[in-house]
């Protein structure tokens, strides 16, 4: 675990260019987000790091879902889905990734998949037992080391700030948010806090020449920097990221190939 060297910030307003440089509220009668609402429009290149699903090899029957197995053993209520990173929940598993596991029940891999891609075609829009689900509102314990590795030659020591909104703070009450600087390195630091999820809503290198955006509801990451930036993370063998567009609607329902009208509610 790194240790804490981050500065808390009682000023927010460090924080405002990245409502200046959105297009937030731009399209009212969508029913949909788009990246362009979330991170700022300056950049030459984005992507999205899916968050990592896992198979669970201990178990053997690979056609019963969650709710299948509560009622085999006569629950009344349907556990919820096993998500990679839960506390206190262990497993045999193996990563299995978006594209593989999308080939594996007839799914369009493509830039506007979402995790409900994959609930929406479960049976009953129940994950299947076998699979760990994404974790959403953060990078796990191999995702973030991993990003922060690629960030580093493209910020070169510069002190970074780290701003956690009000939904990924378990005990915020009313908080607008807060805000903390820090080098790269201290991305994690907070996550042996109780109050804080593993990886910031964003964060930013002193330059602004990138910006990493994980909302506390989404099981992805999304990220824009220089197109040589992006071009790394697509490279990794690590990360599974594909690139997107302003115009990407990132809307957990937004996958219009593989979520059907009837299945789309608006946000």
């Amino acid at each position: 675990m790194t240790q804490n060297n981050m500065n808390q910030l009682k000023d927010l307003s460090p924080f405002n260019w990245i409502s200046e440089t959105t297009d937030e509220g731009l399209h009212p009668q969508s029913p949909w987000s788009y990246l362009s609402e979330f991170l700022p429009n300056q950049f030459a290149a984005y992507c999205k790091i899916y968050h990592t699903i896992y198979e669970d090899l201990s178990v053997t029957d690979r056609s019963i879902t969650w709710d299948e197995a509560d009622r085999r053993r006569g629950n009344t209520q349907s556990k919820d889905v096993l998500v990679s990173g839960d506390p206190g929940e262990t497993f045999e598993g193996r990563r299995i990734t978006w594209e593989d596991l999308a080939s594996a029940y007839g799914l369009e891999y493509h830039a506007e998949m979402t995790q409900d891609s994959f609930t929406e075609n479960f049976p009953n829009g129940s994950w299947l037992k076998y699979l760990i689900a994404p974790a959403e509102g953060t990078l796990d314990e191999d995702e973030c080391p991993r990003l922060v590795e690629v960030l580093e030659p493209f910020t070169k020591d510069q002190p970074c700030c780290f701003f956690y909104n009000s939904l990924a703070q378990r005990s915020s009450g009313d908080s607008g948010g807060a805000l903390f600087t820090g080098n790269l390195s201290d991305v994690d630091a907070l996550s042996s806090e109780e109050d804080y999820y593993l990886t910031p809503t964003y964060w930013w290198p002193d330059d602004k020449s990138w910006t990493v955006f994980t909302d506390p509801d989404y099981a992805f990451t999304l990220v824009g920097g220089s197109q040589e930036l992006i071009d790394a993370i697509l490279a990794d063998t690590v990360l599974e990221a594909v690139a997107v567009e302003l115009a990407t609607p990132i809307t957990p329902n937004s996958d219009q190939i593989n979520i059907k009208d009837d299945q789309t509610e608006t946000k």
